[in-house]
């Protein structure tokens, strides 16, 4: 299948057949090669922070209400920086520093 490129604004743009079956607003890489340019998806990344699938998943395994679901995800949203910020101070007050060679005896390497 052939398409052609057209200019918008200062871009030059390619669009993608509707056959393709391609969402709007995925994300794709371009690579330059020897004889075109290579588009490739890109996976979405999870948030590392963002621990939301997960504070829901065990709100509902631990089977709320549906009136009660938004109030305890949003409390323990809530919690989270607080905790965090708990387990760094908990980490510098107690932690010691460590030898790479210490490191991997305890991590059993």
């Amino acid at each position: 299948m052939i398409t052609k490129t057209r200019q918008q604004g200062n871009s030059i743009m390619l669009t993608v057949p509707k056959e393709f079956d391609v969402p709007n607003g995925v994300e794709v890489e371009a690579k330059l090669v020897e004889n075109g340019i290579f588009y490739e998806f890109v996976e979405p990344r999870k948030e590392f922070f963002d621990f939301s699938e997960d504070i829901l998943s065990d709100i509902l395994s631990e089977g709320y209400s549906k009136q009660d679901i938004l109030k305890e995800f949003k409390n323990r949203k809530s919690k989270l920086t607080s905790a965090f910020r708990s387990i760094a101070e908990d980490t510098v007050s107690n932690s010691k520093p460590m030898t790479k060679e210490e490191f991997a005896t305890e991590i059993g390497l």
